[in-house]
């Protein structure tokens, strides 16, 4: 019984810490409702961004080369692996938008 057992603990345990990494992002207005968001180094994340807008928006993370056009009520998945813990900003490369304050940050931490 106990054999039987640990595999599927492991196997549980293993998938609460990789959904830990997924994380959703939504858009209101000029502003990303998580502004920051925290995941861990060297295990894939998936950003799901979400634009809930009648307009365009994008969203660019510049150390990850992640730069994506997000239409009017689109949602966007972006999936990689930080290896380096730090903050790393994100913003909405739409004109005007990263002034207007469409700014936040993507921890990774160790």
């Amino acid at each position: 019984m106990r054999r039987t057992l640990l595999p599927v603990l492991m196997v549980a345990l293993l998938a609460a810490c990789g959904a830990a990494n997924n994380v959703t992002i939504r858009t209101d207005g000029m502003r990303f409702v998580s502004d920051e968001v925290r995941v861990k180094a060297g295990q894939p994340v998936t950003l799901q961004v979400i634009n809930r807008d009648g307009y365009a928006h994008a969203f660019d993370i510049d150390e990850f080369d992640i730069h994506a056009p997000l239409p009017a009520n689109a949602t966007f998945d972006a999936t990689f692996t930080p290896t380096a813990a730090g903050r790393y900003r994100f913003y909405c490369g739409s004109p005007g938008h990263e002034a207007a304050g469409m700014t936040g940050v993507l921890v990774v931490e160790p």
